[in-house]
């Protein structure tokens, strides 16, 4: 990313560990709109076009009447105005092409848009704010203001985006949902997948030893054993019959503390298997593992507003 020196990121004031400049760049690295539901794709993009265009465009109106016999009054940068000032012919009163909208106060619109998409990737306010060089009360300012004119823009677009803003939402999209329902599925058949190739030579000549925590395997073709967890980010982790319900809790957004009162986990092992389970998101279900970062970050400022159930 060329906006900023990736010294200056800062997810929530913690440092910037390599991890965290790894996380950065995975979400960066995903489709624009990704987290959203794909029906409202292109209102998503449309919104990012107006964000765009509108502080350079011409109104049709006068804001206070209505009255199409409007004029320029003045060119921007008459008298250290930033922006074209136009008059109306019917009530005499003079406004821009901002005025009468969420946005009228806001400054820096060439940043408008990139502050909007990096919101619809799933970044915070805070690391928005480190991004473009903005204050972090500039960065909530311009999160109330585009909420708002979203909800005058599009309505369906407005009514997921606010709702999905709220640390009581966890509602997943169709894609995340079917995601999530594939990734369990695989978690929870582990113990009993009995057909796996063998992970260091790629032999399906193999033959079945025992069925213990995970099946093991001794393979024919380089005579070394290995069972459905080797090779994986899971290989070690203990309580496997945890871990179809554990997914879920976490791709939820449900916090460290949390997952250790539901699942009885010490800190350090809830710790371990988050890293684990996101490693194995990011090479089999990626959109989990955005989605996941997402409700993450998005619950941080509110944790433990979601029933522990």
């Amino acid at each position: 990313m060329s906006t900023t020196d990736s010294s200056l990121f800062s997810t929530f004031e913690i440092p910037p560990t390599r991890r965290h400049a790894e996380t950065i760049d995975f979400m960066l690295s995903r489709p624009a709109l990704a987290l959203l539901p794909e029906s409202l794709r292109p209102a998503a993009r449309s919104f990012l076009a107006y964000l765009a265009t509108l502080p350079s465009s011409a109104p049709h109106a006068c804001p206070a009447c209505e009255s199409r016999a409007i004029y320029l009054a003045a060119p921007a940068g008459t008298g250290g105005m930033r922006r074209n000032s136009y008059a109306c012919r019917t009530c005499r009163k003079r406004f821009t092409v901002l005025t009468g909208t969420p946005l009228h106060l806001l400054r820096s619109e060439e940043k408008w848009k990139p502050w909007m998409s990096y919101r619809f990737q799933g970044f915070s306010q805070e690391l928005i704010a480190n991004f473009l060089g903005i204050s972090n009360k500039a960065s909530m300012t311009w999160s109330r203001a585009f909420i708002k004119a979203m909800a005058d823009y599009d309505s369906a677009l407005h009514t997921w985006w606010q709702a999905h803003q709220s640390p009581e939402i966890s509602e997943l999209t169709d894609e995340a949902a079917r995601a999530l329902a594939e990734c369990q599925a695989m978690l929870a058949g582990l113990r009993d997948t009995s057909d796996r190739r063998c992970p260091y030579c790629g032999s399906a000549s193999v033959q079945v030893i025992t069925s213990r925590r995970a099946t093991e395997y001794q393979c024919h073709g380089c005579q070394r054993r290995y069972n459905n967890l080797t090779e994986t980010p899971l290989s070690h982790l203990q309580h496997i019959e945890l871990w179809p319900e554990y997914v879920r809790h976490l791709v939820l957004g449900y916090h460290d503390t949390e997952l250790e009162q539901i699942f009885d986990l010490s800190k350090p092992l809830t710790n371990l298997w988050r890293q684990r389970f996101l490693q194995l998101f990011q090479a089999r279900w990626p959109l989990l593992a955005h989605w996941t970062l997402w409700q993450w970050s998005r619950r941080r400022a509110n944790p433990g507003e979601i029933p522990l159930a």
